[in-house]
């Protein structure tokens, strides 16, 4: 069993910031050190990352080591890799194996490799304002090390456990959403319920509208993206003035209308060309 956390001194970074909201969540019981002593570092008793070149520090030379977009892992991710389940476990109990890993690969895909990239210099996933790496080391203070950092991972935590458990929630409505899709053709899809639907609709290549209930009675059409996380749609809603036509967004990415029939209605309208 190990004796205690060991990741660096001096300022610290995004990815052993949100390393260790994993480790310290899993082993709750061990001391947290925060040195380069290399006494430290290569002690097998201590679990060691993001420092000493062991199988949880990125910074070696011939590191290749990579996410499935080709991004270099950071420590964060490479305990993610490692610990993700055993970490899901402790925050959302009693999920099944397969929500565990969808979780996994969702959060990995939406922050962890975020995450990585800014540690390893990626600089397409590197914002021009501000960044959750700006955020950490807002917290950094080089006269006191150990209390800064320890309020980065209070932070940090809040940040990972916040976004599993919207990504848990996330899955769950996907999934009920799925279950009660209908497609009336291939390019118009109902669903009978709301909930995220994108990430399903996006894998059919046809399919131009979705038509959905909203929270308010009424219902609502809105055209599918040309890609994933585009605000751009395959067809916008021109603007049509029918007396159940409630709005219709300037950009033509949605419309609302009074009924699931109307709704339906101008949808087909849509797609068969006869917006008059």
């Amino acid at each position: 069993m190990y004796q205690q956390l060991v990741t660096h001194n001096g300022k610290f970074h995004a990815d052993d910031v949100f390393a260790s909201v994993v480790l310290t969540r899993l082993f709750p019981e061990l001391p947290l050190v925060r040195t380069r002593e290399e006494q430290v570092t290569t002690d097998e008793h201590n679990f060691v990352y993001d420092v000493g070149g062991g199988e949880f520090d990125h910074h070696g030379i011939d590191d290749q080591r990579k996410h499935e977009n080709g991004v270099p892992m950071a420590a964060f991710g490479l305990i993610w890799q490692s610990f993700a389940e055993q970490y899901l476990e402790k925050i959302v109990p009693d999920m099944g194996s397969d929500m565990i890993a969808n979780t996994k690969k969702h959060v990995e895909k939406s922050f962890i490799i975020g995450v990585d990239a800014l540690d390893n210099g990626v600089s397409e996933y590197q914002s021009p304002s501000f960044t959750i790496s700006d955020a950490i080391n807002d917290f950094y203070d080089e006269d006191n090390e150990m209390v800064s950092f320890k309020k980065a991972v209070a932070f940090a935590k809040g940040i990972l456990e916040n976004r599993v458990q919207k990504t848990v929630a996330k899955l769950i409505a996907e999934k009920e959403v799925i279950e009660n899709a209908t497609f009336i053709t291939d390019e118009l899809l109902l669903l009978p319920v709301s909930g995220p639907w994108k990430d399903y609709a996006e894998q059919f290549d046809n399919l131009r509208f979705v038509v959905m209930p909203r929270k308010d009675g009424n219902w609502m059409i809105q055209g599918v993206p040309v890609s994933h996380g585009s605000f751009e749609v395959k067809q916008p809603i021109p603007q049509i003035e029918k007396p159940w036509i409630t709005f219709i967004h300037r950009t033509g990415f949605m419309g609302v209308v009074d009924t699931k029939e109307h709704a339906l209605e101008l949808a087909m309208m849509l797609i068969d060309g006869n917006c008059n």
